[in-house]
C-alpha cells in the first residue's frame, strides 16, 4: 500500500530505532524499499531526505544510505521525540502517578491547546524512573478530543505508545522549548531533590500530520541522571531540497517573544535569547 514519504520515514524510523538494519547497517535500496512499499521513487527519495535531514541515516553515492549507530549509554534524544519509554528499550521505565484529572479548558489552558475555552483536557502528572531512578517530573495536558480514554493504569505505560498504537494518531511534528531553571517544591520533592537546585526544563508541542495540537508538556529533569543527545545532519538545508517545503511547512514561531530569523529551518531554531533554543523535530 502506497504512503505518503512522511509516513513512510515514520515507518522506516521506527524500523531503525527496533534495530532492524543493525545487521547490515544500512536501509534497503530505492527499488527495494519502492517494491516493498508498493510506492514511487519520489516517495522514497523524499523520506530518506527526511531521515538524513533528522541525521538518522546518512547516503553514501554508490555504497547506499547507512543508519548511524545509537550514541553508547544512557541518552535522551532531542533530536527526535519517541516517549521516554522508547529512549531506554532496555531499560525499566516506570511511570509512578502523581495527578490523574479531566479539566475544562479555562483560557489560559486553551491558548496553551490551541483550543476553545470549555474543551475538554485531560491533566497527567507523573515521575518518571528509569531502573527506579528518577528522571523526570513530568506534567502533560492531552486534548479529549484526539484522547478520549485515560485511566491510572495506561497513564502508568507510555502514553506515546497508547496514542500511537491504540488510538492510531498520526504523529507530525513537534515544537521544543529547552531551558535551564530552579526546581519548584512539588517537582523538587517527587525527584528527591532540594527546591531551588537545577534542573533542565523541556516544553514541548505535539501536533498530528494534520496541523493539530494533541499534547503539551512541561518536564523537569532530574540533573544529576539526565543526559541528552542529538543528531543531525551537517549537510542543511540542500540536504532535503524540496522535501522538507513540501513535507513540514514552516510556520513561523513566536516562542520567547520573537520570531526565529530562520524560521524555514527545521531542525534548530535559536530565539536569540539567554535561556531558550527552540526545536522543531518530527517523532
Amino acid at each position: 500500500m502506497a504512503q505518503d514519504y512522511r509516513e513512510l520515514a515514520t515507518t522506516l524510523r521506527g524500523r531503525i530505532d527496533a534495530g532492524e538494519f543493525r545487521q547490515t547497517g544500512k536501509l534497503p535500496t530505492e527499488d527495494q524499499l519502492i517494491e516493498e512499499y508498493q510506492t514511487t521513487r519520489y516517495r522514497v527519495r523524499n523520506a530518506i531526505a527526511v531521515l538524513a535531514e533528522a541525521g538518522d541515516v546518512f547516503p553514501v553515492r554508490g555504497s547506499g544510505v547507512f543508519v548511524r549507530e545509537d550514541r553508547e549509554g544512557d541518552y535522551l534524544s532531542i533530536g527526535t521525540t519517541r516517549g521516554i519509554s522508547a529512549e531506554y528499550p532496555h531499560r525499566k521505565v516506570t511511570s509512578v502517578v502523581q495527578e490523574l484529572s479531566l479539566l475544562q479548558a479555562d483560557s489560559v489552558l486553551a491558548k496553551r491547546m490551541h483550543c476553545a475555552e470549555g474543551d475538554q483536557v485531560w491533566r497527567v502528572v507523573r515521575l518518571r524512573q528509569v531502573d527506579g531512578n528518577p528522571l523526570a517530573y513530568e506534567t502533560a495536558w492531552y486534548l479529549k478530543e484526539f484522547v478520549p480514554f485515560i485511566n491510572e493504569q495506561i497513564a502508568e505505560g507510555s502514553l506515546f505508545g497508547y496514542a500511537r498504537n491504540d488510538l492510531g494518531l498520526n504523529f507530525g511534528f513537534v515544537d521544543k522549548v529547552l531551558y535551564a531553571g530552579k526546581l519548584e517544591a512539588d517537582a523538587a520533592r517527587v525527584l528527591g531533590l532540594n527546591e531551588g537546585d537545577p534542573a533542565l526544563y523541556l516544553e514541548d508541542d505535539s501536533f498530528l500530520t494534520n496541523g493539530r495540537l494533541f499534547n503539551s508538556s512541561f518536564i523537569a529533569y532530574h540533573y544529576v541522571n539526565a543526559r541528552f543527545f542529538t543528531m543531525t545532519s551537517m549537510r542543511g538545508r540542500a540536504a532535503a531540497g524540496s522535501a522538507r517545503k513540501a513535507a513540514w511547512p514552516p510556520r513561523p514561531s513566536t516562542k520567547g517573544g520573537r520570531r526565529c530569523p530562520r524560521s524555514s529551518c527545521l531542525t534548530w531554531m535559536a530565539h536569540w535569547s539567554t535561556t531558550t533554543t527552540t526545536c522543531r523535530t518530527r517523532p
